[in-house]
């Protein structure tokens, strides 16, 4: 059994949390909304550094960047109350430049990985989540058990920052594929194809993606997928755009230019501007359903 400060109960941590629990490990939980973190019925921290005092393992599984670097490096955070050799999974999805500062910053005190995952709720509920992770292949042998109870695809990437890489280039594709399936079926639509048979008829065609077949944004088309469900959010449009203007930095910085990526995240900008954020990022579909078409804006990142 291992002793576990896990930061971070949100969509994606309150399962991942539940899982180590019911794998038998202790779990100590911290969220920044108290009755999230008793929902658990496990052990309760009121803050960061308490969930890490004592914990072999910390794991962080939070919203932004900003809240990354002030849980892990801020006052009261993990720096300041971990065990010195204790293990830091950053699972957040965050930049490269983050997960290397921080392994730079706790050189000597904490092992530290970058462990981002995809697979969404379901994926963390049923442990069958991608994890990739970026770090010392050392470290990586020391958590790959505990990753094992998380995820079924478990993949050591490189060196800090190689897992942070691949997610964001993951969500790139998958941000601009919705956006793209966005647009096809408002077109779809006018034209009065059904969406059931719409879906069937992509799924079996070079259209197919993993992001159509858990999302597909019209309703009728599959009872689980949010369209069907008031876009109920699996993963929030909110984050889908963070994660595009991650990518989009992250490609700046190499020089590559990122056209189509740019062109996604200013869809999802006119989805948040018509208030849909807080849907999920399927929800991006309603934007050109409605008949708006986005203003183009500068394809530089923020």
């Amino acid at each position: 059994m291992t002793r576990v400060g896990f930061i971070g109960i949100g969509t994606m941590g309150r399962p991942m949390a539940s899982r180590l629990l019911a794998a038998g490990h202790e779990v100590i939980a911290c969220d920044v909304d108290p009755r999230r973190a008793e929902a658990l019925g496990t052990q309760i921290a009121g803050t960061p550094g308490e969930a890490a005092e004592g914990a072999a393992v910390v794991i962080t599984s939070l919203p932004s960047p900003e809240a990354v670097e002030d849980v892990v490096l801020g006052p009261g955070g993990v720096a300041s109350a971990a065990s010195r050799g204790a293990l830091l999974l950053e699972m957040s999805t965050s930049p490269p430049a983050l997960a290397r500062r921080l392994a730079a910053r706790l050189e000597g005190r904490l092992e530290v990985l970058d462990a981002p995952v995809s697979g969404g709720p379901q994926g963390a509920e049923t442990g069958t989540l991608t994890v990739m992770v970026g770090g010392p292949a050392a470290t990586f042998a020391r958590a790959e058990p505990l990753l094992r109870a998380l995820g079924r695809h478990v993949v050591h990437v490189g060196d800090h920052g190689a897992g942070q890489a691949a997610k964001l280039c993951n969500n790139l594709v998958a941000g601009t594929t919705m956006a793209a399936l966005g647009e096809a079926c408002a077109v779809a639509v006018r034209e009065g194809l059904d969406p059931a048979t719409l879906y069937a008829l992509l799924t079996a065609s070079t259209g197919d993606s993993r992001v159509l077949r858990t999302r597909f944004p019209l309703a009728g088309a599959d009872a689980a997928h949010p369209a069907s469900g008031e876009y109920a959010p699996l993963f929030a449009l909110d984050l889908i755009e963070k994660d595009l203007a991650l990518a989009l930095r992250l490609a700046a910085e190499h020089g590559v230019e990122a056209p189509v990526a740019a062109a996604a995240r200013t869809a999802y900008q006119a989805a948040q501007e018509a208030g849909l954020g807080g849907l999920d990022y399927s929800a991006v579909y309603l934007v050109p359903s409605r008949g708006r078409v986005p203003e183009e804006r500068s394809a530089k990142p923020e």
